[in-house]
């Protein structure tokens, strides 16, 4: 039987493999993936349900299988909005903008799997209540750790786009 829990998984193997870091998938603060994600959980289920069920008469069998699925699909939910739609929301994005934000603290993790190097964080808040970019915690590169880290400057500017899908892609650090 498909599991549609897969079939996202699968479309992040091959975003990995065929585009690599070629996009920008890094999202903003505030700016989240989590509605397209149930959206996408949601039809990806349907479809693999109507698909699965597409020679089965028994209503009871049809009903089962749909709990089954609905069950499977939202398993694949955090695999779509972290997986494959921030690659997709960051193919295509609008005009460059750049956000000027207080520089709260700059964080070092390891990765779950240790396998070589650190992930890179910095803490930032909006100096404007309407900013694009609400308080929260910024995936960065090491380059702008070990500048911002020996510098430790009042704010940094974040450069930032809308993506395809609507969220706010982050595209350079200043």
């Amino acid at each position: 039987m498909l599991l549609p829990f897969a079939i996202p998984a699968l479309i992040t193997l091959a975003l990995i493999l065929t585009i690599g870091e070629a996009w920008p998938r890094n999202i903003a603060p505030g700016s989240g993936l989590k509605v397209p994600g149930l959206i996408a959980t949601t039809l990806c289920g349907a479809a693999a349900w109507r698909w699965a069920t597409r020679r089965v008469d028994d209503d009871r069998a049809r009903k089962f299988a749909a709990a089954l699925m609905a069950l499977t699909a939202l398993m694949g939910w955090p695999v779509w909005s972290v997986g494959a739609l921030p690659s997709l929301n960051g193919s295509a994005h609008g005009a460059p903008r750049a956000t000027v934000m207080r520089l709260v603290r700059l964080d070092i993790t390891l990765p779950k799997r240790r396998n070589g190097g650190f992930y890179y964080w910095a803490w930032v808040e909006p100096l404007r209540e309407t900013s694009a970019i609400t308080a929260g915690r910024v995936f960065i590169p090491e380059e702008a750790y070990r500048k911002w880290n020996a510098t430790h400057p009042a704010t940094v500017t974040l450069r930032h786009a809308n993506g395809l899908l609507g969220a706010e892609v982050l595209t350079g650090f200043d």
